[in-house]
């Protein structure tokens, strides 16, 4: 039922957003019957995400003046972040990294090699990010590249390895834990991936390491200690305290056990509790309070795709997300009461998480 259904051909952009409002009402269907498990629905929109990137991509390609001496340009393309981990929301931004290939590896001038990739990575975007009646695609978002929005667009295989191989930015190894080549030329994706494989799954971790652990923990306290409505991502007790508390469990344990190695933060989660890493007990309940919260995100996303994860304040407005996430029983107040409970006890569930990464620097 999760499963993405094409089944008529796809030869343009506009038949690629007809297609995505499609699915969208259809997951959105099993997501409000609450037929399938939550992380099918997460997988779902990230299978869609998959199929329009892909074939957008290929669209694109397969005209004239993107052709490369009669081959499609040879390129490998990364999703990161919710993408790259196969949950997606619905008004998620795309997290992508263009790869493309050494100047000896080309047949042909690199500089046209070059522009032409450009220009094809520029109308890409375009038409991603392009509304129409019917709606948009997907917003990209490339700042994750090495050197980030100053950045050229893509860069060559060696210089991509060089610039990694030199970061000290332990949110670039975090970002790349999530990473999966989507889309592009096979050897050229699985060449990169093997070349970072120790960057982001080291033995051990240096003294400086924990250090800035310790530093994006504490920059994390102070975003979350904002005033102003509760964010489900980023407040106090939510999606980001259970992620950061895996992917640190992630980095320091993956260079050692090959089933960390990979994206998906709830088949993470089952593998920690399989080494022995994390209690069942514990991470049953840190799966039902991170299924909670994503579900959470995504009902607020889900009118007009906006890109919000404040929890209202006002009455009507927390009663409705209350009511699509299935708290339907009783009069208001015992619906509110009932899913303020449901919120209260995943929030604890997630600041524990939060509290058990590292020391402070004064106490480490």
């Amino acid at each position: 039922m999760s499963q993405l259904d094409v089944t008529e051909p796809i030869a343009d952009i506009e038949s690629l957003r007809l297609l995505k409002y499609r699915e969208l009402l259809r997951i959105t269907a099993l997501d409000v019957a609450q037929v399938i498990p939550y992380v099918d629905i997460l997988l779902a929109l990230s299978t869609l995400a998959d199929y329009i990137l892909r074939k957008a991509l290929a669209i694109i390609s397969n005209t004239s003046d993107m052709q490369w001496h009669g081959k499609r340009l040879p390129f490998a393309l990364f999703s990161l972040g919710k993408l790259g981990a196969q949950e997606l929301n619905y008004s998620s931004d795309v997290d992508l990294i263009f790869v493309c290939a050494n100047a000896e590896d080309i047949d042909g001038d690199m500089y046209a090699y070059y522009a032409l990739l450009v220009k094809m990575i520029q109308r890409f975007i375009r038409q991603m990010e392009e509304k129409h009646s019917c709606g948009y695609l997907y917003r990209v978002d490339l700042n994750l590249r090495p050197l980030g929005k100053s950045a050229p667009l893509v860069l060559p295989l060696d210089d991509t390895e060089n610039y990694y191989t030199v970061s000290s930015d332990v949110w670039e190894r975090f970002a790349w834990l999530r990473a999966r080549c989507i889309v592009g030329a096979e050897p050229l994706g699985n060449e990169m991936s093997a070349r970072l494989h120790a960057y982001k799954y080291r033995k051990f971790l240096e003294p400086s390491d924990i250090d800035r652990f310790i530093s994006i923990k504490e920059a994390m306290q102070v975003q979350r200690n904002k005033s102003g409505a509760w964010n489900v991502k980023t407040g106090e007790g939510g999606i980001r305290d259970i992620e950061f508390f895996i992917q640190v469990l992630q980095i320091a344990n993956a260079g050692f056990h090959p089933i960390l190695q990979q994206t998906n933060t709830m088949t993470l989660l089952h593998n920690m509790v399989n080494l022995g890493l994390v209690d069942a007990i514990v991470a049953k309940s840190i799966q039902h309070s991170y299924l909670f919260l994503r579900r959470l995100e995504n009902h607020l996303q889900m009118v007009d795709e906006a890109q919000v994860s404040d929890l209202p304040e006002e009455l009507e407005a927390r009663l409705m997300i209350a009511k699509s996430i299935g708290f339907t029983v009783g009069n208001v107040e015992q619906i509110l009461k009932e899913f303020n409970q449901e919120l209260q006890q995943s929030r604890d569930i997630a600041l524990a998480c939060f509290d058990k990464v590292l020391l402070k620097k004064s106490e480490h």
